[in-house]
C-alpha cells in the first residue's frame, strides 16, 4: 500500500523539490509517496494560481500506472480543496493516465476541469 502524505509549508516544499522556481504570488502542494515500509516512492508538486492548478512535477516509476494516478487524484483533489477548478498538465511520460482520467491534449498541455477529472472513469 502506499501512502500519499502531504507537504502544505513552503520551506519543506522547497526542500523536497530543490530544482524547481517558485514563485512568490502561488500557492504550492505536494505529496510524498511512502510505501509501508516507510521507504519514499515517489513525489508530486502542483500549484494553484486562482481557480488554476498546474501539476508541476510527479517524479516516480511512470510505469507504475497506479501510483502515477494516485499522484494525480491527491493533487487534483488538494486543489479543489483550495478553490482550483480546472487542472494543467505538461508531464507527456504519463499523457495515457491523463487520458484515462479525462485530460484533453490541447498543443501539449493536458487539460480539464476538475470535477469532472476527480470522476471514476464509469461515470464519464
Amino acid at each position: 500500500m502506499i501512502f500519499f502524505k502531504p507537504i502544505i509549508k513552503l520551506d519543506d516544499i522547497k526542500q523536497n523539490f530543490t530544482d524547481f522556481t517558485f514563485i512568490n504570488e502561488i500557492t504550492y502542494g505536494a505529496y510524498l509517496g511512502i510505501d509501508e515500509e516507510g521507504n519514499q516512492v515517489g513525489s508530486c508538486l502542483m500549484s494553484i494560481d486562482t481557480y488554476k492548478c498546474n501539476i508541476e512535477i510527479i517524479e516516480c516509476d511512470y510505469s507504475d500506472k497506479l501510483l502515477v494516478e494516485g499522484f494525480l487524484r491527491s493533487a487534483l483533489n488538494y486543489c479543489a480543496n483550495r478553490n482550483a477548478y480546472m487542472a494543467y498538465c505538461k508531464i507527456h511520460e504519463i499523457s495515457d493516465v491523463l487520458s484515462h482520467l479525462g485530460f484533453e491534449n490541447n498543443d501539449n498541455v493536458y487539460s480539464g476541469d476538475i470535477p469532472s477529472l476527480l470522476k471514476g472513469s464509469c461515470c464519464k
